[in-house]
């Protein structure tokens, strides 16, 4: 009786366990993924503005 018991509680701790693991994996990629799209964002606008910047320089001189 008492090895049921602790086999149950065994896998019963490993699953709830993976589900923890799962969840903050989950959470914690989250913040990242939209911080690395402010960032592509961020470094689109600074070559926009560099290639208007060279399209200006570039009429400037013609």
């Amino acid at each position: 009786m008492s090895m049921q018991v602790f086999i149950s509680g065994l896998l019963l701790g490993i699953l709830l366990g993976m589900l923890l693991c799962y969840m903050a994996v989950q959470y914690y990629s989250r913040p990242r993924v939209r911080c690395s799209k402010r960032e592509i964002d961020r470094l689109a606008a600074q070559f926009q503005a560099l290639f208007r910047q060279i399209d200006r320089d570039k009429r400037r001189g013609a």
